[in-house]
């Protein structure tokens, strides 16, 4: 297992997608190749939102004395909202506020604790959020769990007229991946039925997921379509990263019919070196078909729940039960 990533950019087209190959090293890591910053956006992106994931994983309600959270890139991040719930199902995240970045995060935890697992089994298909779509029924509990607080920490960030031009985004761990997934869906059914599209809060709206199950049918797969960023992949509206040979993403479809992903996959694939990987662009599936040339490809005996733990910018430790 890579212990440490130095995420890889550099652009190849090729049929399948685009290979990135760019080298960035963490901080106080010698012999790391870098390239343009140009070249480097997306990777630079995912390793921030890979940061901001991980600190999720520790008592991230007291900033300044949560480990993770004093890397140099989201140490400037102010917590504006916190959850932690037990009641009808399990939840933890935080709305981070990056004045630097000018955006705001909504960050959900994901799989460590015996009450996830508890909920990753329910995974009975239950109708949401309109006809014809059906999402998994334990990762739709777990985010109703945590909706209002997220409502509510959403509506005050539309009238502080401090975050105009703001962007916003929602990004998830594993099983907070799946949660993230359901928010800016509801999210952005939410803004269209209101008929909100402010020019103050959000400029943007973007999930980032990590390591994220199949939460829905094909159906569902298709309301994450988003138009593709003319500023570039690091802005399309759903990236979803996979390493390697990551178990999570092929479940619970490779056991259960009709689960399928939405957006645009990003795999992050390892390399000869210790501390490098590197990132390859799958093609944009609005479908539900995952590209054949990315982590589809992996034979289902190479499938590792170790990669399930190392992301760009994150690492974790054996999951707690």
């Amino acid at each position: 297992m890579r212990v440490h990533w130095a995420v890889g950019l550099g652009v190849a087209a090729a049929a399948s997608g685009v290979d990135v190959l760019r080298s960035v090293g963490e901080p106080g890591r010698s012999g790391v190749r870098h390239l343009a910053v140009a070249d480097g956006e997306l990777a630079e992106r995912v390793a921030h939102w890979g940061r901001l994931a991980a600190a999720t994983y520790q008592r991230f309600e007291e900033w300044e004395a949560c480990e993770a959270c004093q890397h140099p890139d989201i140490s400037g991040t102010e917590v504006a909202a916190t959850w932690s719930t037990a009641v009808s199902a399990f939840s933890r995240g935080f709305v981070g506020v990056d004045h630097r970045r000018r955006q705001v995060a909504v960050v959900f935890r994901g799989t460590t604790h015996v009450m996830d697992v508890v909920t990753d089994v329910q995974a009975a298909l239950v109708p949401w959020p309109e006809d014809g779509a059906l999402v998994h029924a334990g990762f739709l509990r777990a985010y109703q769990a945590a909706r209002p607080a997220v409502a509510a920490a959403l509506d005050a960030a539309q009238q502080n007229a401090s975050l105009a031009g703001y962007s916003l985004h929602f990004v998830g761990h594993s099983l907070g991946g799946a949660q993230a997934t359901l928010a800016y869906v509801d999210y952005q059914r939410q803004q269209q039925q209101a008929h909100q599209h402010s020019k103050r809060f959000p400029a943007h709206r973007q999930l980032v997921s990590f390591g994220s199950p199949q939460v829905g049918n094909r159906r569902f797969a298709q309301l994450l379509a988003a138009p593709r960023a003319s500023s570039g992949v690091a802005e399309d509206g759903v990236l979803r990263v996979v390493h390697e040979a990551d178990i999570v993403p092929h479940l619970p479809g490779a056991l259960l019919m009709n689960y399928a992903h939405g957006g645009r996959e990003i795999w992050a694939r390892d390399t000869d070196g210790a501390e490098a990987a590197r990132l390859t662009v799958c093609q944009l599936t609005d479908d539900g078909h995952a590209d054949p040339a990315c982590s589809a490809s992996v034979s289902p005996l190479r499938w590792s729940i170790i990669d399930h733990m190392v992301y760009p910018g994150m690492r974790l430790g054996i999951p707690q039960f």
